[in-house]
């Protein structure tokens, strides 16, 4: 049972990763973040009844804007607008609060914990400004005196439970907020690590089969050429068994480094797998392409030499396809006596 119930709030779960701070009301899955809102919402209302006067009309306007709440939230195309702007809906609580304290005899009727799903909306979704602004809201929504009860007679502790229940509100909220925070930034660099290379510090394999498929996309729908490389350093298991393997990781980190800095910033190059690395130009036809590796190639660290294999993007072929032609350039470099390097035309090779 425990396991079915987990299946079960796995989409809502999943619907609260990856949302951008300050903007939750935006992509998919807004309806599902803001089930568990609403539903509470609406289970505190349900309990009206129970009330005595309960037909009057703040607990009906309250009412109202349960639906009038959710229609803002999910309607307006909200990245068209400021991300201020979607903090409104979430604070539509404080207003319902303070229409049922209008109109009923308690000030603080017992359903009032509802005035809490903001705090709690924007611990998670919000801008620690935003939960701040929550915060004293319900501090100024409690302290405010109720209509039904205004007078010489109101009672000085209604003031001290307002401002109990902002103290209860900022703990709560603030804590919740900073656990969200360290499983946000847990995330990024466990994102990171994963597409990153150890050793080189370079993107790796994962993040270089990511990119290029943006990248082709990219170059369909504004028609510029693209090319990918593969470089591959020439006799890397001699230099190993004669340096030994520390002096070889150092090899691969130096040659790294020297690469990056000589790339543009639109430009992408990983390690691809063991002395081998795969190079993304951008907006790049062969024969620039060239260029850039002859340039990659010749500030190799103590002299030593690189095989390269060019090719340029046809406009229709896959991902998959690109790499392999790149993949038979280079493997032609290689047979062809190394230290060269081979442009891939289609199914033709052109010694460079």
């Amino acid at each position: 049972m425990g396991r079915q119930g987990r299946r079960a709030l796995q989409p809502l779960i999943e619907a609260g990763l990856n949302v951008t701070r300050g903007r939750p009301l935006e992509g998919g899955g807004a309806g599902l973040r803001l089930l568990p809102w609403v539903g509470s919402g609406v289970l505190a209302f349900v309990l009206l009844p129970l009330l005595p006067g309960a037909g009057n009309l703040g607990n009906l306007l309250a009412g109202l804007l349960i639906p009038i709440s959710v229609a803002l939230a999910l309607l307006p195309r909200w990245e068209r607008h400021p991300a201020w702007m979607q903090a409104l809906p979430p604070l539509l609580p404080f207003v319902m609060i303070a229409l049922v304290r209008g109109f009923n005899e308690s000030p603080i009727p017992a359903y009032s914990p509802v005035v809490l799903l903001p705090v709690f909306w924007f611990a998670l979704y919000g801008t620690r400004l935003q939960l701040l602004i929550s915060v004293i809201c319900v501090g100024i929504t409690y302290a405010v005196p109720s209509p039904a009860l205004s007078g010489p007679g109101y009672p000085a502790t209604e003031a001290i439970a307002a401002l109990l229940w902002m103290v209860i509100a900022g703990i709560a909220g603030f804590t919740l907020s900073e656990l969200v925070r360290q499983r946000e930034l847990l995330a990024a660099r466990l994102e990171l690590t994963a597409r990153t290379d150890a050793l080189t510090g370079l993107p790796n394999r994962r993040a270089w089969d990511e990119e290029l498929e943006r990248e082709i996309l990219h170059a369909g729908r504004t028609e510029t050429p693209l090319c990918v490389a593969l470089l591959d350093l020439d006799f890397f298991k001699e230099f190993n068994d004669l340096n030994g393997h520390l002096a070889g990781d150092s090899h691969l980190k130096e040659a790294a480094s020297l690469w990056r800095s000589r790339l543009r910033s639109a430009d992408l190059i990983v390690r691809y797998g063991g002395e081998e690395f795969a190079v993304l130009l951008t907006a790049t036809d062969t024969f620039q392409a060239r260029e850039v590796i002859e340039a990659l190639r010749g500030c190799m660290p103590r002299d030593e030499t690189v095989s390269a294999g060019i090719a340029q993007w046809d406009g229709a072929e896959s991902s998959l396809e690109l790499i392999a032609r790149a993949d038979s350039a280079l493997y032609e470099a290689k047979r062809s006596g190394r230290d060269r390097t081979v442009l891939a035309r289609g199914s033709e090779l052109t010694l460079a």
